[in-house]
């Protein structure tokens, strides 16, 4: 395995798309066109295609989504607790950065450049997994501190239900693994042009990243986003390494996990703080801490699955 092959492609096209940023041929708003592009059409479109392709091992993929479940919920409680003195409006913001992962804008361009087509069936099912997972724990972490918003609220948590429910890449997973059950193949034209359109994420979705990185952000709340980038880049993924290894997984079904829980913390974390009363100056500088901190410990975790596979 090709660490540095695998890593840096990733990081240029991220330092590309700040470059396109700086020069103003990516404005913010054309930053957030392409960012909905990636999020509603490419993404979904990729994983309606792999997940209908593949040939679906549910033993393996019911192991991988109990342990990445288990250290999701155990870390973001326990961070939760640990930041018991934070403001109201940091201590969610501090919980979510530790555990939450750019599964779509990182995750996947990762995965694809170290396992290939091989590592899109696990992915596909476990993106749709921390989508059902994570939206309403995120919207937990942030509600819990402000107590007048109250989390007993049922309407904060059909509301969330309802977003998770048309989340396009949980209904692009979702048709994907049903078409794959019933063994359906769709139509050559329409093969071909999800896959022409799914091609795009990786790419596009990188540039993203990279447009909406701002230094200045991150230099105002470096110590606390240091801290979260700690746990969220070392002490996750080597908590699902540890789980996923007890279970048996081994190869991709180990490997796609563990890199996705070792990638940073989602750009959405941030969107969600700003709308959820949680301080969205600090979770910017989360994400921005751990997209460039990961950088280095990408490569140590590529080099470790590299040494288990032997």
């Amino acid at each position: 395995m090709d660490l540095l092959g695998i890593v840096l492609p990733v990081f240029l096209v991220i330092g590309l798309g700040t470059a396109l940023r700086r020069l103003r041929l990516v404005t913010e708003p054309v930053n957030a066109g392409l960012s909905r592009l990636v999020f509603y059409v490419a993404s979904p479109a990729l994983l309606l295609r792999s997940l209908a392709r593949a040939d679906l091992d549910w033993r393996v993929g019911a192991g991988m989504l109990a342990g990445v479940g288990v250290v999701s919920v155990a870390v973001a409680l326990l961070a939760y607790i640990l930041m018991a003195r934070a403001a109201p409006a940091r201590r969610g913001v501090l919980a979510l950065g530790a555990f939450r992962s750019n599964t779509v804008f990182m995750g996947l361009p990762l995965v694809l450049s170290a396992y290939g087509d091989a590592a899109l069936a696990p992915m596909g099912i476990l993106i749709a997994f921390l989508v059902i997972v994570e939206n309403p724990l995120a919207a937990l972490l942030l509600t819990l501190p402000h107590r007048q918003g109250s989390a007993r609220d049922a309407r904060l948590w059909l509301g969330t239900l309802g977003r998770v429910l048309v989340n396009p890449l949980v209904l692009g997973a979702g048709a994907g693994v049903v078409l794959s059950i019933l063994d359906v193949a769709m139509p050559e034209p329409v093969d071909r042009a999800l896959s022409l359109v799914g091609q795009t994420a990786a790419p596009l979705g990188l540039l993203c990243v990279g447009a909406g990185l701002d230094t200045a952000i991150l230099r105002a709340e470096l110590r606390a986003a240091a801290v979260v980038a700690a746990a969220k880049l070392v002490v996750v993924p080597l908590l699902v390494m540890l789980v996923l290894s007890r279970l048996g997984l081994t190869g991709v079904a180990l490997g796609v996990p563990v890199l996705v829980a070792a990638c940073p913390t989602a750009v959405i974390s941030a969107i969600m703080a700003r709308e959820m009363r949680g301080d969205a100056r600090l979770a910017s500088a989360i994400v921005v801490g751990t997209t460039l901190f990961s950088l280095a410990t990408l490569v140590g975790w590529l080099a470790l699955l590299e040494g288990l596979a032997g």
